[in-house]
């Protein structure tokens, strides 16, 4: 699951980021059935770090560039129908979004579509700015009546050359089904796109430097141009793991600030299975309570 979102202008993005992740994705951290949750924050795309390609954009609008990606992994059905049926998702998360986005496009991708291609990083639960240059590189389609040959030419062209670069770090690819046929609404947040830009996957991609004209070598540009209208690069600045292994992370069961503040101290009583229940109850175990549950 992915979602682009746009904060609320009268509001600080500091204050947007902080109630994001030390509020709102404390609720997701509740509901049951997620296998991972993170939130990317989100720097300005940055067309600069691409050579220059015929048919190809890579400048966006201001107001198209989305502030944060909220990722979330779903291992298989069943669970899929446990956090859909929650009152939290179901109700309490869409109702509170209108507290800090002013626009959201949240999409489900196809099943067992997306995937990790390589992870030299064994970072799984990142909190802060990620270890090393990490993008969210989205693309435009010319059409979205050719979905499945875009879905392919993403994943098996362009994702599975780079994930064989020797600094390629971490690479994950996304494909998204079309936006107007799929998003998913959240009471009283508009989710309309702010241009007729929409993207059609995504890549998550952590590399050595920031270059990504070596990249552009290892895949032919003018078959590039014949799927791909756009791309947009953003930095992604910071990285909150909400949930991790199916089970709530510190910063998903207390917020960031109070696993800060514990890391800091040393205070190991803290992170104990029996004082986390008891001040969590099952929510501590997320999906292994689930399946003990079965």
């Amino acid at each position: 699951m992915t979602s682009f979102c746009w904060w609320r202008a009268d509001l600080t993005k500091e204050l947007a980021e902080t109630y994001w992740r030390d509020v709102h994705g404390i609720m997701f951290a509740r509901a049951p059935g997620l296998w991972r949750y993170r939130q990317l924050r989100l720097g300005r795309n940055r067309p600069e770090l691409w050579p220059s390609i015929p048919d190809i954009r890579f400048y966006a609008s201001s107001a198209a560039q989305p502030d944060g990606i909220p990722h979330a992994l779903i291992l298989n059905t069943a669970d899929l129908e446990r956090f859909g049926a929650n009152p939290l998702p179901m109700h309490d998360i869409p109702d509170d979004a209108k507290n800090f986005i002013e626009r959201i496009g949240a999409l489900l991708s196809p099943p067992f579509t997306g995937r990790t291609l390589v992870d030299r990083l064994n970072a799984p639960t990142v909190q802060g700015p990620p270890p090393v240059s990490t993008f969210a590189v989205c693309f435009v389609s010319h059409s979205d009546d050719v979905v499945d040959d875009f879905h392919h030419y993403l994943t098996e062209r362009i994702a599975a050359q780079w994930s064989k670069h020797p600094d390629v770090m971490r690479l994950r690819v996304e494909p998204l089904p079309p936006y107007r046929q799929s998003v998913m609404p959240s009471p009283g947040v508009p989710h309309q796109w702010p241009t007729r830009d929409t993207y059609l996957g995504w890549i998550e991609i952590a590399v050595r430097h920031d270059g990504f004209a070596d990249l552009i070598d290892t895949i032919q540009t003018v078959e590039l141009a014949r799927y791909v209208k756009a791309i947009h690069t953003y930095p992604v600045r910071e990285i909150y793991t909400i949930i991790s292994g199916g089970r709530p992370t510190e910063v998903g069961l207390r917020g960031y600030p109070a696993a800060e503040a514990i890391a800091a101290t040393g205070a190991e009583n803290q992170r104990g299975e029996s004082v986390l229940h008891r001040l969590f109850g099952h929510a501590v175990y997320g999906l292994d309570n689930l399946r003990d549950e079965a």
